[in-house]
């Protein structure tokens, strides 16, 4: 498993998995006020962590670390159709 820093916030992706004090975590959205942007990260499904975490650019650098190779799809919403009996 090969881990890259991030450092540049333009790099960070939906599709993509990040490695944040051990959890796995995919990138939601970023969230602005101003002059201090924090960016919202959730974890992935059957990880210990359960709560979505904030970063700001300064501890996005120190902590987050992206998994080179690996990517996150959601999982696809499956349509259930019930047939009646006429």
């Amino acid at each position: 498993m090969k881990l890259n820093p991030v450092f540049e916030t333009k790099t960070l992706s939906q599709s993509k998995v990040y490695l944040i004090d051990g959890t796995q975590y995919r990138y939601v959205q970023t969230e602005s006020s101003g002059k201090n942007s924090k960016y919202v990260f959730a974890p992935l499904p059957n990880q210990r962590k359960t709560s979505e975490i904030f970063l700001n650019s300064t501890k996005l650098g120190i902590k987050c670390q992206e998994i080179e190779g690996q990517t996150y799809e959601p999982p696809k919403e499956q349509t259930v159709v019930q047939m009646g009996l006429l």
